[in-house]
């Protein structure tokens, strides 16, 4: 592959400003695909960016980066009922983290891009069969599109993936100063979870999300209901966006390379996330970075493995917390948020032995979670590439 070779990245959201980042400064000539008018765009899924370092803008106000998040607060309830019961609360660093107005961030990195010698196309909705076109005009084509991404649809390949949440967001006013500068996520012994990311004492990010199969009747309803219930000021409609993200993984890792069309996919298009909370935007940018990094030496044909290999300890990690979220059992969750309280948010995703070791801290909790054939099972399964990419059962054993 020539350092002079054709890029499209088609999506610029946090994936594709990454691609086309790391592919230009690279030396390929790159052309960014944008749906959406940056002028226009409203985005507030995905504002608490962790390792933002990795963003090659400064973490000013200015740039979209308005809250340098002091700690994110979990806690744990039995249920979303009048009645229900705190069964653990934790509090973890995040030293790389802020909470930020995405769509700003993303307009001053597309206008950096722009500057630099990326040729941004806004307002450019890709069909089917223009993304086929663009297979065959660029030496690389970069899917940054989401999950289920264009080339699956493209390719009419759509069932490849396998879970998906579904998540509300919306910008709220009113009275946050109780949490800020901290935010908090709230598991509620459902597959899902709610938040509320502070990004000044009067406004927030806020929202829910549930895995596809658990989401209720009447979404807004259920958004207005979790925000009661955990004191948070309610959301109106029409500032609300509804969102689809990847339970990650959830593509199969031979699958974000298409080598025959020239096609690598990057972050929700190529089923990163995590599996317990959703978060992406790490993932995404990461994923993006290397496989400019693998194409400036010829090695693209190596990105499947070694993205996986990259994330497979958060996946490991993830699936062990989501058996016990999917079974319902929050006694055992709380009591390792408890014991896992202090860490730095994005170590636990990045080092799950720093968890193991917390843990063993704790031999009773330790064998209560450990101890179980259905955990036991899925870590055998993850430490051997035995991925399904269907939906695990949600029954206890």
């Amino acid at each position: 592959m020539r350092s002079s070779s054709r890029v499209a990245v088609v999506g610029g959201a946090m994936a594709g400003l990454a691609a086309a980042d790391g592919f230009h400064d690279a030396g390929f000539d790159v052309d960014l695909y944008e749906r959406q008018s940056y002028a226009d765009k409203r985005v507030n899924c995905g504002e608490a960016m962790t390792n933002s370092s990795a963003i090659p803008l400064e973490s000013t106000t200015e740039n979209g980066f308005l809250n340098p998040l002091q700690a994110m607060e979990v806690e744990v309830y039995d249920g979303t009922n009048a009645g229900r019961c705190c069964t653990g609360r934790g509090e973890f660093t995040a030293p790389d983290t802020y909470i930020t107005d995405r769509h700003i961030v993303e307009r001053t990195w597309a206008d950096q891009l722009g500057r630099n010698g990326v040729e941004i196309h806004e307002n450019q909705s890709i069909t089917r069969s223009e993304f086929l076109e663009l297979t065959t005009d660029y030496d690389i084509v970069v899917d940054a599109s989401g999950q289920p991404s264009l080339s699956s649809k493209a390719l009419g390949t759509t069932e490849e993936y396998s879970g998906q949440f579904v998540a509300l967001n919306a910008d709220v006013e009113g009275d946050f100063s109780d949490l800020h500068p901290n935010c908090r996520i709230v598991l509620e012994n459902y597959t899902g979870y709610a938040w509320a990311f502070s990004k000044t004492a009067r406004r927030a990010n806020v929202g829910i999300g549930w895995t596809f199969d658990e989401r209720p009747d009447d979404y807004m309803a259920a958004f207005r209901a979790a925000c009661d219930r955990n004191g948070w000021p309610e959301p109106s409609q029409d500032r609300t966006n509804v969102a689809t993200i990847p339970e990650g993984p959830s593509l199969a890792p031979e699958r974000t390379y298409l080598p025959d069309r020239s096609v690598v996919r990057v972050g929700d298009a190529a089923g990163l996330a995590n599996r317990v909370t959703g978060k992406g935007i790490s993932q995404a940018v990461q994923s993006s970075y290397l496989a400019a990094e693998l194409a400036t030496h010829d090695r693209l044909h190596e990105y499947p493995d070694r993205l996986y290999r990259t994330m497979k300890p958060e996946y490991l990690l993830a699936t062990v917390v989501r058996y016990f979220i999917e079974t319902r059992q929050p006694q055992i969750l709380g009591a390792a948020i408890r014991a896992a309280s202090g860490m730095d948010i994005e170590a636990i995703d990045r080092s799950p032995r720093d968890v193991l070791a917390r843990l063993g801290r704790h031999p009773v909790l330790f064998a209560r979670i450990f101890g179980r054939p259905g955990v036991l099972k899925r870590v055998y399964a993850a430490a051997t590439d035995q991925w399904g990419y269907e939906r695990e059962s949600s029954s206890p054993e």
